[in-house]
């Protein structure tokens, strides 16, 4: 319900469609998570959760197996990673969505994957990394970037975000639960990019084939459309220059026929009639 909701609000090409819904489901559900934690701190039930979903709620928020989940996911949260502590940025409540707009606003293009981790994991006071973590991820995605650059790779990517991403997730371990690290919940963007990237130029020259086929049906349609117009000008030119024709032809017959009559009736009203026989007066 919610996504055909969303369909009212945007559009986008019909071959993108399953990737958007993923990312739809992805983001509905991570912000439904957030909204219950927030109301779970609270402990208030607010207005759009009703009487016995909230007592079934509080029910299992205080089982056992709830709480043993919650702490071994704080402690996963703060473990130390490849032994370079715990996992740090330096975002605040501030998204990476938000960090990557803003970027993308400051920029004027799509921030790259190594140039949001910098964003998000370096002291804006003085520009040092928040942790030795992303000191190591930036120096390895160096290393890979001039590996790649002095072989000549990553330069026939397709696009720049798309050879950046690649690399910047090769430094990094790829992708681990969903996300890759320094990019938070943008992971999932880069690799729709990445993979809508591929995709296009593998359907570019299809698509460019449709559109010059659209052109040349659109340019028949048309040639049709004008002789249609013609041929039916012509109809009516001949059709009028018929009934002109019968209608002299008409007119003709007609003058001639009053010009008979005419002709009939003078010479009947000219006829010479012979004058009355007189008597004789001849005398005796």
């Amino acid at each position: 319900m919610w996504f055909r909701e969303f369909e009212k609000e945007f559009c986008w090409l019909p071959q993108h469609n399953d990737k958007i819904r993923k990312n739809f489901e992805k983001r509905g559900s991570t912000r439904m998570r957030d909204m219950f934690t927030d109301v779970r701190k609270v402990g208030k039930r607010p207005l759009w959760i009703g009487e016995e979903i909230w007592a079934e709620l509080n029910a299992a928020w205080g089982s056992e197996e709830y709480t043993r989940r919650r702490d071994q996911n704080r402690q996963n949260r703060a473990s130390d990673v490849g032994g370079l502590g715990s996992a740090l940025h330096t975002g605040g409540s501030v998204p990476h969505t938000e960090h990557r707009r803003r970027l993308k606003a400051s920029l004027g293009r799509e921030p790259t994957p190594v140039e949001l981790h910098s964003r998000t994991h370096k002291r804006q006071e003085d520009q040092q990394w928040i942790d030795e973590r992303a000191r190591k991820a930036h120096e390895e995605y160096t290393r890979i970037r001039e590996t790649h650059a002095a072989s000549g790779e990553g330069s026939s990517g397709g696009s720049v975000e798309y050879s950046e991403y690649r690399m910047w997730s090769q430094a990094v371990g790829g992708m681990q639960h969903g996300r890759v690290y320094g990019l938070g919940a943008q992971a999932q963007a880069y690799e729709g990019m990445t993979s809508s990237t591929a995709s296009s130029f593998a359907s570019s020259s299809h698509e460019s084939l449709q559109a010059q086929q659209i052109i040349a049906l659109q340019a028949e349609l048309e040639q049709v459309r004008k002789s249609q117009v013609d041929w039916q000008a012509q109809l009516q030119a001949q059709i009028q220059a018929q009934l002109q024709a019968q209608v002299q032809t008409s007119t003709e017959q007609h003058n001639q026929l009053l010009d008979e009559m005419r002709k009939m009736r003078e010479k009947l009203s000219g006829k010479d009639v012979a004058p009355p026989e007189e008597e004789s007066t001849e005398s005796e």
